[in-house]
Parts: C-alpha cells; sequence; structure tokens
C-alpha cells in the first residue's frame, strides 16, 4: 500500500512538534518578595558611675571641751583648785612605772584637780591627739605595756602595784597602788588608781592620786570618770557620737 504525500507530511510535522517540547518542569513566576522592616536599635544602658565613698580624716585638735569638768572630781573630793596645761608631756604615772610620754602625740592637754594640801587627793586627766587611729593603737599599747611592766612590789616602802583589765573603749588597763604591801585586799588598802583607754586616734588617762583613801573608793571614782572621758571623745571615732 503507498502512503499518499499529505499522511507523510503531517507525520513528520507531528514528530517536529513532538521533539521540540520541553522536557524539563516550566519555570514559574517569581512570587511576591516580602519586605521587613528594620528594628530600630536601642542605645546601650549606660553603667552608673559609683558614687565614691567620703573618706574620713580624723581631727587632730583638741579642744577644752573634751577634758572632763570640775564636777567629775566631786566625789573624789578635790579642792576646787585647778590646773590647766597644753603640750605633749610624760604621762602623769608614777615614775617607778616608767611610763614616758606620747613623742608622736599631735596634740596633748592635761588637767589637774586639786592642790594636794592636807593629804587630799588629786584628780588628773591627759589627753592626746595622734595621728591616726594606728599611731593611737601603738602608743596605747605601749602605755599599757610599761604599765603592766611596773614592778610588784617596790622597796624600802613597799608600795605595790597591780594591773587590772579596764571595761572602758579599747585597749584598757587600770593600775591599783597600794601604799603598803601588807595591807589587806587591795579594795581596802590605802592607795590610788589610774586607767588608759583609747578612741579612735585618741588616748586619755584618768586618775586619782597621792592623799588618803581607799584603793576601791578612788577605783569607782576613776571607772566613771573613765567611762565619761571616753564619751567626750567620740569626735575622734570614725562612727561618729
Amino acid at each position: 500500500m503507498r502512503a499518499t504525500a499529505p499522511s507523510l507530511i503531517t507525520v513528520v510535522c507531528v514528530l517536529a512538534l513532538v521533539g521540540c517540547a520541553p522536557t524539563g518542569p516550566t519555570a514559574q513566576e517569581p512570587g511576591a518578595t516580602v519586605t521587613t522592616e528594620a528594628q530600630p536599635t536601642q542605645a546601650p544602658t549606660p553603667t552608673p558611675t559609683p558614687t565614691p565613698t567620703p573618706t574620713w580624716t580624723p581631727p587632730t585638735d583638741l579642744p577644752a571641751e573634751v577634758m572632763l569638768p570640775e564636777t567629775a572630781w566631786d566625789t573624789a573630793g578635790p579642792d576646787s583648785w585647778r590646773e590647766e596645761s597644753e603640750g605633749v608631756v610624760s604621762w602623769l604615772v608614777d615614775e617607778t612605772c616608767d611610763a614616758g610620754m606620747p613623742t608622736d602625740g599631735v596634740a596633748m592637754r592635761t588637767v589637774t584637780q586639786g592642790s594636794g594640801e592636807v593629804e587630799s587627793r588629786v584628780g588628773a586627766h591627759q589627753v592626746v591627739v595622734l595621728a591616726d587611729a594606728d599611731a593611737a593603737v601603738a602608743e596605747a599599747g605601749r602605755l599599757g605595756a610599761a604599765l603592766s611592766a611596773c614592778p610588784q612590789q617596790v622597796p624600802p616602802d613597799t608600795t605595790m602595784y597591780t594591773v587590772e583589765p579596764l571595761d572602758v573603749g579599747a585597749q584598757g588597763v587600770g593600775l591599783a597602788t597600794r601604799y603598803y604591801a601588807g595591807d589587806g585586799r587591795v579594795d581596802e588598802a590605802m592607795g590610788t588608781y589610774l586607767a588608759v583607754t583609747r578612741r579612735g586616734n585618741a588616748v586619755t588617762l584618768v586618775a586619782v592620786q597621792g592623799g588618803e583613801g581607799q584603793v576601791g573608793t578612788a577605783r569607782e571614782v576613776v571607772t566613771a570618770n573613765a567611762q565619761a572621758a571616753w564619751e567626750l571623745l567620740c569626735g575622734y571615732d570614725s562612727a561618729g557620737c
């Protein structure tokens, strides 16, 4: 059978169309683009600057107001005679104990009340101010060591010294002096008493000296006055009054 010419042409055209058809996937139209708005950048939180702690400077002046008033000695019996002086001097301690003076003292006051006449008592109060608390600690320690080194008994008059702890302020030390070694109990013996204590950069000594009276009575007066003297020194304490 013979194929006609039109049929052959039709077959050729169909094959040509099939061969020209694309074999891969049809490209799709690009989708819509989503635009995201940029978020505003926050400024960094500033770091707070720490407030500097004020530095406390210990005072080195020594006004008369830090000394015990005249009325503080009423119970000890001194008369109204009173003497005040300024300047660094030796501590009012028996020479036997070799207490010396506060050589690093910046300012010092000494007050004695009572004439000492007719075997009367004399009240004594000293305050020394040093450059700082460390210097005061050193001086109070030195003075306390000198009191502890007092000979227990001094011939030929048999005077006896007894060192005691003092519960007043910092580094408190008490010293009882008995005129006669065999004079019974310390409190009942004839004698005197002194106390040393510290507050901040100030060191103070309070004493009942000389005259006739018992150690126990002198201790009561001195301990009370040492507490009052310590309270008067609050301005030299970093904690304040």
